[in-house]
This record gives C-alpha cells, sequence and structure tokens, in this order.
C-alpha cells in the first residue's frame, strides 16, 4: 500500500509538471512544436473538451473569454450590446502587453486618421507611423454557421498564450478585435438543438439525420428571426447598434465575416463576384488581392480546397463586410462548408467534421491577421488615403450634398437619427437658402429652388462619404 502511494503521488506530480508544461498547453490546431504560456488556461482546461469537439455554448464562451482575461495581460474584455434575450454580445480585444498599456493613445490615433481634416501632413504621418493596424473578426452572424465561433476559441488562446514569433509580430503590430459569436441568441438555439439530438455514439454523419435538421425556425436569425447580416445601416436590433458603434469608435482598417455555406461546397474568400458597389474604392480591390494570396498560400499548405470571385457579391452596403468597405475597412466575407451538426457525409462522400470547418476559418483568420501585421504601415497609410480621398473625390462631385426637407411625420427627424448613428456627419439648415443647382431627387435636371430652414443637409465631403453616398444616392 505504502509503495503504491508514492508510486501514485510520483505520477502526480509528474502530471502536474506536465500541465505546467509550455509544450503541454495547446489548441486543436496548434502549429508543431508551438510555446505557451503555462500560466493561461487552454480551451481544454475551461471547456472540458477540444475545439472541434463540441459546440461551444454562450456562458462557456463568456467563462474562456472571462478566464483568458483574468490570465493574460493581452486579453481585454468589452461588452458593446445586449441581446433580446439578455446575453452579452462580447468584443475582445488583444495586443501586446505594450499596446495595451496605451491602449487609449491608440484609439485616439485612429480616430484622428478616421478623420484626418484639419491635420496638417506631418501629424497624420507620424500618427500613422506608430498606429498598430486594427483588424477585426466577427463570427457566427447566422446562429448555425457555427465552426467560426469554435475558431474563435483557438484564436484567442493563441494570442492569450502563445510564445511564437509570428504571434509576438501580430501583437505588437495590430490589435486584435475578435467578436467571436455576432449572433447570441440565434447560436444558442443552434446549440441547444444539437446538444438534444446528440446520442451515446455521437453526430451521425447521415445529412437527414435529426440532428443536422434543428427546430422551427432555426439558428440562421436573431431572437426576433432577423437576419442580422442585413443590419449593419438599418440599426434595428441591438446588436448591431452596439457592433456598429463600437466599429466607430476603433476604425478598422480590416474587417472579416465568417460565415458557413452548404457542407458540399469547400471554403470562399474574397475577391468578391460582380456585381460590386461603385463606392467600392480600388485601393480595397488591391487588398482584396493581397488577403487572397496570403489565405491561398496557406490554404495549398494543406492541400485544401477553395475558390473566389464566385456566389458571393460586394453590392448591397448592409452586409457585415460591405458596410465596413464603404468607411475604408478592407471587408470580407470568408464561407466555409457547414459541418451542420458537427459531422455530416457530402455530396462526395468525404466526411466535413466540426473540427475541420473550425481549422480551415482559424487558418484563413490567422493568414489574414499575419499578412496586416506584415504590412501594417503600407495598410494604415492606405485607409489614412481612403479617408482623405472620400472628401476630396465628393468635393468635385456629381453629388455633392442631398438634402432633405423635414416632414410632419418625422421621418425626416428619423433618417437624420439613423445616419448619424452610422457615424455619417448631418447638418441643419438655419434659414432658408437658395440653391441655383439643385436636382430634384430622382429628377435629371437641375433648376433653381428655395432650401427651408430646418432642412437636414448631407455634405458628401466628409470621411463617412462614400457610405453616405451608397445610401443615400438616387441610383445605384
Amino acid at each position: 500500500m505504502h509503495r503504491r502511494l508514492v508510486l501514485l503521488a510520483l505520477s502526480l506530480l509528474a502530471a502536474a509538471a506536465f500541465i505546467a508544461s509550455p509544450a503541454a498547453a495547446q489548441h486543436s490546431f496548434s502549429p508543431p512544436n508551438a510555446a505557451y504560456d503555462p500560466a493561461v488556461p487552454t480551451p481544454r482546461a475551461v471547456l472540458g473538451y477540444e475545439i472541434g469537439e463540441r459546440f461551444t455554448p454562450h456562458h462557456m464562451i463568456m467563462r474562456y473569454a472571462e478566464a483568458l482575461a483574468a490570465a493574460s495581460r493581452r486579453v481585454r474584455l468589452d461588452t458593446v450590446a445586449h441581446t433580446f434575450e439578455g446575453r452579452e454580445v462580447l468584443m475582445a480585444i488583444l495586443t501586446s502587453e505594450a499596446n495595451q498599456a496605451r491602449l487609449e493613445q491608440i484609439k485616439a490615433d485612429a480616430r484622428r486618421l478616421m478623420d484626418p481634416r484639419g491635420a496638417p501632413p506631418a501629424e497624420l504621418d507620424a500618427v500613422a507611423a506608430r498606429t498598430p493596424a486594427i483588424v477585426w473578426l466577427g463570427y457566427t452572424v447566422h446562429g448555425g454557421e457555427a465552426s467560426g465561433t469554435e475558431a474563435a476559441l483557438a484564436m484567442l488562446y493563441q494570442l492569450a498564450a502563445g510564445r511564437d514569433a509570428e504571434t509576438q509580430l501580430i501583437l505588437d503590430s495590430t490589435v486584435v478585435l475578435i467578436d467571436p459569436v455576432q449572433n447570441p441568441d440565434g447560436h444558442e438555439r443552434h446549440v441547444q438543438d444539437v446538444m438534444r439530438a446528440r446520442s451515446a455514439l455521437g453526430v451521425p454523419a447521415t445529412p437527414g439525420a435529426m440532428i443536422h435538421q434543428g427546430t422551427w425556425p432555426g439558428p440562421r436569425t436573431s431572437h426576433y428571426y432577423f437576419d442580422l447580416n442585413r443590419d449593419w445601416f438599418i440599426l434595428s436590433h441591438p446588436e448591431t447598434r452596439g457592433r456598429v458603434a463600437a466599429f466607430n469608435e476603433w476604425g478598422p482598417h480590416v474587417a472579416v465575416d465568417l460565415h458557413e455555406m452548404g457542407s458540399s461546397s469547400s471554403y470562399f474568400f474574397a475577391p468578391p463576384m460582380e456585381p460590386v458597389n461603385k463606392n467600392v474604392h480600388a485601393s480595397i480591390m488591391k487588398w482584396w488581392d493581397i488577403y487572397a494570396a496570403s489565405n491561398a498560400a496557406a490554404f495549398d499548405r494543406h492541400g485544401w480546397s477553395f475558390f473566389r470571385r464566385e456566389g458571393y457579391d460586394e453590392f448591397y452596403p448592409g452586409y457585415g463586410v460591405s458596410w465596413p468597405i464603404l468607411t475604408g475597412a478592407v471587408g470580407m466575407t470568408y464561407e466555409q462548408a457547414s459541418s451542420s451538426g458537427g459531422r455530416i457525409r457530402r455530396s462526395d462522400g468525404t466526411v466535413m467534421t466540426l473540427r475541420d470547418a473550425a481549422h480551415h476559418h482559424y487558418t484563413a483568420a490567422w493568414a489574414t491577421a499575419l499578412t496586416t501585421a506584415r504590412r501594417r504601415a503600407e495598410r494604415v497609410r492606405d485607409y489614412l488615403e481612403f479617408r482623405r480621398s472620400a472628401i476630396a473625390d465628393h468635393e468635385r462631385g456629381p453629388i455633392r450634398a442631398i438634402v432633405i426637407e423635414r416632414d410632419v411625420d418625422g421621418r425626416a427627424d428619423s433618417l437624420a437619427a439613423l445616419l448619424i448613428a452610422n457615424g455619417i456627419e448631418v447638418h441643419r439648415l438655419r434659414s432658408a437658402t437658395n440653391a441655383r443647382d439643385a436636382t430634384a431627387y430622382g429628377a435629371t435636371a437641375p433648376r433653381s429652388t428655395t432650401l427651408p430652414a430646418g432642412a437636414y443637409v448631407i455634405d458628401l465631403a466628409q470621411p463617412q462619404g462614400r457610405l453616405a453616398k451608397a445610401l443615400l444616392e438616387p441610383d445605384a
């Protein structure tokens, strides 16, 4: 008995040493021989399973994020909204300890780049030189497209604990804003449906199995069954209002929206197919190709299939990347073939698992963050030029400003408030004003008219001018 107790004690000590070892800490997609801070809890240590083995419910997402923030000085958490069902919409802010210590200055610099008016060129150059690139990663806006949330958890751990050179470069050169589940209410419907349909034998791959069907009305939409990926300028839901307010506070330079598509597909990333909204600036198209090259190289290393310029356009300004594009961010949709309930047989006979799907999303997001870090200076300069040119280009027309008369129903007031919430400047006429070359909305010929006092004026020669024009111009 004494000998067994001694052996047991030795075994426990060995196990403890193994758990505390930097080599032992990992996540499902860790690169070979990766080193991690042993003080930062792994996903398994908090969740009880490896990333990709199960879908993670909202309370465990929050628990893990809070554990990371408590253990790592690279992590801060912010709550940007609460859903109608009371769940937090989380934003995790990840960057180096040095950047965390000057985070308010970074935000102030980012706002200076958002509005370059009145600043001497030398000042703007200095601000751009010291500002980290800000990368926004939004996952699972459609609740059943849930591999994104699992990839986000792996990304959180890697940035919080990784000790390799690539992780440190991202932390030093960028601020990564992670929204791990953009639609908490819809995502929770999916997670609970799958939990109830699991069996002791795991997840059946048969496409017709109950676990892949869900219950009515399905998890795609929000509490009120609204598609939050159509809401970015409408702002009809608290999740979107909080998200857009945070976006306007930070001014991200890159924005990725990670989705899922049909299980028998592969992986999509930008560039998109036509039509492309005419207000998308040429610099955005340049960066689509840059990020596509890095994503393609990352997928090629694994031998994974992908496609681009098919299936997904860039026209409607209310999508989760289309709205950011019109503010100057490089907005990109990433679409992963769905694992549905977590494991499903596809039309070619292969089986797509949740782990596979999350790994693909993790790889694309990592390649995006790493490319941004490596080209930080160029990306920040191009963003600044986008904001400058939004002012200069619209000073020359063809539409300089849009005037909206007030109406007795308050619709003009509501529209003005909505535009302001989108970060668009709106002015008021203090007195009646003669305009010689005004064109009535929808008409073709200008004429002289009197604009009434109190009318709202949206001057397109402003940093958010491209967004304002896309929303308000008569012909898109």
